[in-house]
């Protein structure tokens, strides 16, 4: 009888236990989530990772590769209330792998941003992608980050002893423009006539302001688009920094509706640019994200003369993308004028390998050349050639290839299609 009764009592206590101790499980949940990513170029020995615009606190962080072989010598982590974690080791981190816990005995925190130093290995190649996620359930996303600067008190508009303080309140605006939108080709090509890819971003509307990195050499360009995916977006301001000179602000203001690319925008082409700075009006009640492209139309004096001094000689012809992962893509793109030929070819593909069936080549002298790959895996960071071409060197008119994205790839960049570029070389 008493064996019975303390039975029923620790049946009792368990119970209450279980529903008191966990009122709120939902909240609780916690899993890693994708906070920001970065190329990481190994010709240098350190990458930042700009954290400070991601929503809510974080616990561990760990990082991802999702690119070349690095070796990591040390990796900080830089809060916003000021304190650092160095976190002194060495992590040898190949492509797929991912870091052991980051700074795991902690309060959560808001994490401003990650800095990574790091040493090429022998035999890896240009570049590593690197992850950062960070531990995190539906209370800490909600999370707000303290505005900072809040008290400082208003900086006097004059100064007796220095009237050039001034001065800059007196330089003219840039007069805006509306800019002019016309529908895009499709959601996998918004712009043809011979332009390239240069950058995807989400663009989210909690804030005011997205930089876009573009960097690298990847060419230097006459003139850039934007295309909108997903959500309208309300331009109001469009800056585009290059690695070297002063910046030129673009007089283009308006609405782009989704599905829509804008006018072509010139430049001078004759900078690598750094990167581009978009700001627009935020949307009551609106928390999607809008696709945005940048497109560039490459300059004649880079595809015929300064290619050769970068990227071993490689110039990049077209930028496609695979529309889905069953059936092949035929995809015809035009190739920007030029007046020297190229001897070889080769397939590059970003964020996911492909099935490549062939490429053919359509040279100004009427002929073609039909390249057969046999349905080959291209992996990223790998590619496909390089392949000759016959009689070269020839000017190419148009580059025709046919692949599909491949749904079994473990080390695939989220749920995106394959972007395919066609690179040549004289």
């Amino acid at each position: 009888m008493v064996l019975r009764w303390l039975a029923s009592v620790l049946a009792a206590f368990l119970f209450t236990a279980v529903v008191i101790g966990t009122p709120d499980a939902s909240a609780k949940r916690t899993q890693l989530v994708l906070m920001a990513e970065t190329e990481a170029d190994l010709n240098g020995d350190t990458v930042t990772i700009n954290t400070s615009r991601v929503r809510g606190t974080f616990g561990a962080l760990r990082i991802y590769n999702r690119g070349s072989h690095i070796l990591i010598d040390n990796v900080k982590v830089y809060y916003a209330d000021g304190s650092v974690h160095n976190e002194d080791r060495t992590i040898d981190l190949r492509r797929g792998e991912r870091t052991r816990p980051i700074d795991p005995d902690r309060a959560n925190k808001f994490v401003d941003k990650v800095v990574v130093t790091f040493k090429r290995v022998f035999g890896s190649r240009r570049s590593a992608r690197l992850l950062v996620y960070g531990m995190q359930n539906s209370r800490d996303a909600r999370d707000e980050r303290p505005r900072r600067n809040m008290a400082a008190p208003e900086r006097p508009r004059t100064e007796p002893t220095r009237p050039q303080v001034t001065a800059p309140a007196a330089e003219p605006t840039v007069e805006k423009v509306a800019i002019r939108t016309t529908k895009a080709m499709s959601e996998t090509r918004c712009v043809g006539e011979g332009s390239l890819l240069l950058r995807r971003a989400n663009v989210g509307f909690g804030n005011d302001r997205d930089r876009l990195k573009i960097g690298g050499q990847a060419g230097k360009f006459d003139k850039i688009r934007l295309c909108v995916f997903g959500h309208d977006i309300d331009l109001v301001d469009l800056k585009v920094t290059f690695s070297k000179g002063d910046p030129i602000d673009l007089p283009f203001a308006g609405a782009i509706l989704a599905g829509h690319r804008t006018q072509a925008m010139s430049l001078n082409g004759d900078r690598f640019i750094d990167t581009i700075d978009i700001t627009y009006k935020k949307r009551e009640g609106l928390t999607g994200f809008a696709n945005v492209e940048i497109w560039g139309e490459v300059s004649q004096r880079w595809i015929d003369e300064e290619s050769e001094l970068f990227n071993d000689g490689w110039v990049r012809l077209t930028t496609g993308m695979t529309a889905g992962f069953v059936g092949f893509d035929k995809e015809r793109s035009p190739v920007r004028p030029h007046k020297r030929g190229f001897n070889e070819i080769r397939v590059v593909t970003r964020d996911r390998d492909i099935t490549l069936d062939y490429v053919e080549l359509f040279f100004e002298d009427g002929s073609s050349q039909k390249i057969s790959a046999n349905r080959a895996k291209v992996e990223p960071n790998v590619g496909y050639g390089p392949a000759e071409i016959t009689g070269g060197p020839k000017v190419i008119k148009q580059v025709e290839a046919r692949y599909r994205s491949r749904f079994f790839d473990k080390e695939a960049k989220g749920a995106d299609r394959a972007t395919v570029e066609i690179w040549a070389k004289r």
